[in-house]
């Protein structure tokens, strides 16, 4: 008798963060989550857009990476980084944000604060 595997996803891969001005790489799993946002819907958090990134995730996700001017650098780092997992099952992607990290910064900060007001408004619901 033949046993059954069980088919796991691991949902990850390395994402290099490409913008205007700097590439940053991270193993990441559900990336999805950079369009999410909490603001929007009160039961859940809601899909912004499939095109639009949300400053906030871009933060959370590649805010603690280093950087590189470098694409040749990153995609280097990256093939490297994956080729160390056991598993990588969407292998190495660029995220494109076409602005300065500057600017996401300022954008996640304000749209942070859109957030919080948000939550706090719905502080009753779970």
């Amino acid at each position: 008798m033949r046993k059954r595997v069980k088919s796991v996803s691991a949902d990850n891969g390395i994402y290099i963060l490409k913008t205007k001005d700097q590439y940053r790489v991270a193993h990441l799993r559900a990336i999805d989550n950079v369009f999410w946002s909490y603001a929007g819907d009160s039961r859940k958090r809601t899909v912004v857009s499939q095109n639009r990134l949300v400053p906030t995730r871009v933060v959370e996700m590649w805010g603690g990476c280093k950087f590189t001017r470098s694409r040749e650098k990153a995609l280097k780092i990256a093939y490297r980084w994956a080729g160390r997992l056991p598993v990588c099952e969407y292998g190495v992607k660029i995220v494109s944000y076409n602005k300065k990290w500057k600017d996401i910064l300022k954008d996640a900060k304000e749209y942070a604060r859109k957030e919080s007001e948000f939550i706090k408004g719905h502080g009753n619901e779970k």
